[in-house]
């Protein structure tokens, strides 16, 4: 009877201390919130002052003269671009939107923030910088943030949001195409 006792006692303990003893040293807690919206919105871009056209769409640098990227940090051949979100039968009813230029992107210069020239045969010490239109500043790619967000037409339910693509120099540049490439997705901050 002693030892049927003893062995209760034992079960009890572990049950309720759990057996082996647990460290807890956390500081503080971090709690992360989000929401999916339901909202599809048309997304196009282009170069053109109005929607139309594709989520997927090309922007063309002006030809520039190799003197006009004779140093570091020199830049050339800006180009506005658009992407529009809303429209073409499908108007947004979110009342901001922005732009995440995804820093995964392969083509994004890990020194500078800038995209990659990945043309075959390309010009040398050139990079493309995208800057955000609203606030003419340049985007970092490599940081993963946001551009400015912009508000809906409330009649329309179209947003407009402007930047403008250039060349932009690492060193004396050389003649040659440019290529570059980034991958972007719609937020609603």
């Amino acid at each position: 009877m002693k030892s049927k006792c003893l062995a209760i006692a034992m079960v009890m303990s572990l049950a309720v201390g759990g057996g082996a003893s647990t460290a807890n040293a956390a500081d503080g807690q971090i709690s992360i919130t989000g929401q999916i919206e339901g909202t599809t919105c048309a997304i196009s871009g282009g170069t053109g002052p109005s929607p139309g056209g594709t989520n997927n769409f090309q922007v063309a640098l002006s030809k520039v003269q190799v003197s006009a990227l004779k140093e570091a940090g020199a830049t050339a051949g800006s180009r506005p671009f658009y992407i529009y979100v809303g429209g073409g039968g499908s108007p947004c009813t979110t009342g901001a939107v922005a732009v995440h230029f995804e820093s995964s992107s392969p083509g994004i210069s890990s020194l500078t923030g800038n995209l990659l020239n990945t043309a075959a045969s390309g010009a040398g010490n050139v990079q493309v910088q995208i800057i955000d239109g609203t606030v003419n500043a340049p985007i970092d790619l490599r940081l993963g943030s946001n551009s400015t967000s912009v508000t809906l037409d409330a009649t329309s339910g179209i947003a407009t949001l402007p930047f403008f693509a250039q060349y932009i120099a690492t060193d004396a540049a050389t003649e040659g195409p440019v290529k570059a490439d980034v991958q972007y997705s719609i937020t609603f901050p």
